[in-house]
């Protein structure tokens, strides 16, 4: 709204200003016509920013700013100067049909034509600070709405680790081996520790590298080996350079942590694991067992995932189901 209000100020003064410096003083009704003269900047400046809103949908003021600001100002120039001989040549028609209008006002039109340029050049600079302006504007508002989408994200990928579920496998498995053995006990709870100090760490960061998330995920997969036995198995086949790419916080774990959700593990089917990659995409994938009784899938956890690639990347993630389930997260460098 402020938009178009600046908009139309500007075209009254403009067309006030126009007027004035034409130097129609011997008119009679002069402050009549001067108000009119504003009010015909007025729809100029209206007619002219429906055409430059039209202008931006095909050429990009960020990219091309000096093709779209000649633009601008020329396509102005001709739209100002054909509606206003056409409102002059009314109105001279009307008040005396003798005159004739090329002849008479001759002098008149080509003070017209510099007038209007550089009025025209004026209002389009002028265009362009508030179009600016509110891109600007609007693109803080999209960064805002991103971070706070991003961040609702990273706690729902940490209450999925701080779940009274994880809490109470975690306890039940400590307080087993305390009676079976103490040592791998501690080791247990060394590993756990390290898992929940880097979930509280990282969880804020929008990224982290591949290698930071692979310490991670083998301290979970140290716990999971704790409490499956064989039943589960891990395998990592990456190379150095992946190692450094980007990845969101807790995006492999998620991974694992859905496979071992949705697959039984017994010594007969062991759930069996694999991280890799080819030129484009980091491959989690997983073999299918019977699925668990009671297990529903919903799709949070990949959704969580997809809309995080989305909003910090820009990329999406490939879903496979077939003989085996794979997940492929582009390789961001």
């Amino acid at each position: 709204m402020k938009k178009y209000f600046t908009i139309i100020l500007v075209g009254f003064i403009l067309g006030m200003l126009t007027y004035s410096f034409l130097g129609f003083t011997q008119e009679e009704d002069n402050t009549r016509l001067l108000w009119l003269s504003g009010l015909l900047g007025i729809i100029i400046a209206y007619i002219n920013t429906v055409f430059n809103e039209v202008f931006n949908k095909f050429i990009s003021w960020k990219k091309y700013t000096g093709f779209r600001l000649l633009i601008g100002v020329l396509s102005n120039t001709i739209i100002s100067f054909l509606f206003i001989s056409v409102v002059l040549y009314g109105y001279t028609f009307i008040k005396n049909a003798q005159i004739s209008f090329i002849e008479d006002y001759s002098e008149i039109l080509l003070k017209l034509v510099i007038l209007i340029f550089f009025a025209s050049l004026v209002y389009t600079i002028i265009y362009f600070a508030i179009h600016s302006y509110y891109q600007y504007a609007k693109g803080q508002i999209i960064a805002l709405q991103l971070e706070r989408k991003q961040t609702e994200l990273q706690l729902t990928a940490l209450k999925s680790q701080l779940s009274p579920h994880f809490l109470f496998n975690s306890v039940n498995t400590i307080s087993s081996l305390l009676f079976s053995d103490v040592k791998k006990a501690e080791l247990f709870i060394r590993e756990l520790a390290k898992s929940y100090q880097y979930i509280l760490n990282k969880y804020e960061s929008k990224w982290l590298t591949v290698e930071e998330e692979l310490r991670f995920v083998n301290s979970y997969h140290f716990l999971l080996r704790t409490r499956f036995n064989d039943r589960i198995n891990l395998e990592i086949r990456l190379p150095d350079w992946v190692l450094k790419s980007k990845i969101p916080p807790l995006a492999l774990q998620m991974l694992i942590e859905n496979a071992v959700k949705h697959n039984q593990m017994t010594s007969s089917e062991v759930l069996k694991i694999v991280i890799t990659c080819d030129t484009h995409n980091i491959s989690v994938s997983n073999n299918k067992t019977v699925k668990p009784k009671g297990v529903d899938s919903f799709k949070i956890g990949l959704g969580n995932i997809k809309l995080r690639y989305d909003l910090i990347f820009n990329k999406a993630i490939e879903v496979i189901d077939d003989e085996q389930f794979t997940v492929k997260l582009p390789i961001v460098l």
